[in-house]
């Protein structure tokens, strides 16, 4: 799935702004999706010049109008269709992944500040996810079973976390030897 996509599914469920599809991204699509605010306003004037959304101007109050988008008939039938061509495959991409696979070569007070800040992004993230899933009132069947999916991997990659991190720690420790910084 790319931007546009994603920006179409938002669009599916209800009309939006730039900036709460964003947060749509933040909130509830960010235990499997992500984009930035710099890819959402291009996908949008895209998508709008293929005729698949369109957009009103809303006045504010001391700001600037704000444009929030819709999909049309033909936006819903285009996601329809890339709904139903696309593969359900999952793509794992993990900046602290990556800085794991090389853990051996960094400092092992570094590693373990990074183990640290994983596991609080994970809990961050289970905080959220239980937030939303116990005070939407308007999550359809697919949204909750998302929702659910999304904490049980983020609690059973926490639970590896805790179980793993001082192992791995000392694991680490006994490759450096005792000059490494």
């Amino acid at each position: 799935m790319n931007t546009s996509h994603l920006c179409l599914g938002i669009l599916s469920l209800r009309n939006a702004s730039g900036y709460e599809i964003k947060k749509a991204f933040e909130e509830t699509f960010s235990h499997f999706q992500a984009t930035s605010f710099g890819a959402i306003y291009p996908a949008l004037a895209r998508l709008t010049e293929q005729g698949l959304v369109s957009f009103h101007q809303e006045q504010q109050e001391k700001r600037p109008a704000k444009k929030v988008f819709s999909i049309t008939e033909a936006g819903r039938r285009h996601f329809l269709e890339t709904l139903m061509g696309t593969e359900p495959a999952e793509q794992y991409r993990s900046d602290f992944l990556f800085l794991m696979m090389f853990a051996h070569q960094l400092p092992i007070g570094h590693v373990a500040g990074l183990l640290e800040k994983q596991t609080g992004n994970l809990v961050a993230e289970l905080e959220i996810l239980d937030r939303i899933i116990s005070e939407c009132q308007t999550l359809t069947p697919g949204m909750r079973f998302t929702l659910e999916y999304g904490i049980a991997a983020n609690q059973a990659l926490l639970d590896l976390m805790r179980k793993r991190s001082a192992p791995l720690l000392k694991e680490i420790q006994k490759t450096e030897g005792p000059t490494s910084p």
